[in-house]
Order: structure tokens, then sequence, then C-alpha cells
């Protein structure tokens, strides 16, 4: 019997398999890292601080304020539509006290935050509609995705404030 004799010339690096496997893993690699660094660039969640030091040093007064705000029994009911990058939409403020009776406050602000865009953050003041306890205001946030809201209520020198995360959607 003959013995098959291998006539494929190995000399040349880009017919050899071992390379093109190698070839194909580095381009698979490359090709995820620059997947996953465009991610990192378009979605990056962190909220842009100037002092994180300075800032985390009081955080026993955080606390303290936030034990304060829990005896009080205040409760904050926030009304607010799914956003859409550009358009204005109706946002609700309900203020309860303990017993759940609505009552009024001296102020009542929406501040927003963008993590990645510190030049779009801003405040809304919310103004009575005309019920007892009741605020609202037009509401537009001008791009999509994620925003950290903090609903902020101050009656004489009591405040009270509620925070969270939305995602805004894109207009379609």
């Amino acid at each position: 019997m003959a013995q098959k004799i291998d006539k494929r010339d190995w000399s040349k690096p880009w017919k050899n398999p071992i390379v093109l496997m190698w070839f194909g893993v580095l381009m698979a690699v490359l090709m995820t890292n620059f997947f996953m660094v465009g991610m990192a660039i378009s979605t990056n969640p962190g909220l842009v601080i100037d002092n994180a030091y300075e800032r985390g040093k009081n955080h026993a007064a955080i606390i303290a304020r936030r034990q304060e705000m829990e005896q009080m029994g205040w409760q904050l009911r926030v009304d607010m539509p799914i956003l859409t990058e550009g358009r204005a939409e109706r946002v609700t403020l309900n203020i309860l006290d303990r017993d759940n009776v609505p009552f009024d406050v001296d102020s009542a602000t929406l501040y927003f935050y963008r993590p990645s865009d510190k030049n779009l953050d801003g405040e809304l003041v919310l103004q009575s509609a005309g019920s007892s306890g009741q605020y609202m205001a037009d509401f537009e946030l001008p791009v999509k995705g994620k925003w950290d809201l903090i609903v902020e209520v101050v009656k004489g020198d009591k405040h009270f404030s509620i925070g969270r995360s939305i995602m805004v959607q894109a207009d379609s």
C-alpha cells in the first residue's frame, strides 16, 4: 500500500491553517475590545462629582437626615409618564402626611441629572395644581438615556426628598 505524501507547501505563512487560526483569534479579540470600548463610551453610568472625597466625608449627616425624613412619615407620590427625548410630558406630585392626608408645602422642586454630562443637569420648580398637596409641571429632557431625578419638598425648616433613575426613550 502506498503511503500518501503531503505535497502542500507550508513555507507560505498565509496558507498555513495554524497561522490562519491564530489570526482569526486575534481579530475576534480586537473586534470584541473595540465593541466594549464603544459601549463604555456611549453608556457611561458614572455621575460626575467635582469633590467626591469631601462629599463622602459627610456620610453620617446624610444618614441622620434620612432617618429624620423617615420619622416625619411624609409620602411623595410622583406620577411620571414614560419620557421621550425632546417631548414635554406632565409630571404630577402628590404630597401626603403620615395619615395619608394631603398637605401643602413651601416649595417643590424636581432636580434632574445626566450621569454622563454635567452640562445637562438642571431643576424644575413644580407649581401648585389647585388641590391641596398636588403640584405639577411640564417636563422635557433633551437627550435619550439614563437620568437621575430627585424630588425635594420644603416646608419651613423641614426638607424631604426622594430619588430615582429613569430611562428616556428615543424619539421615533
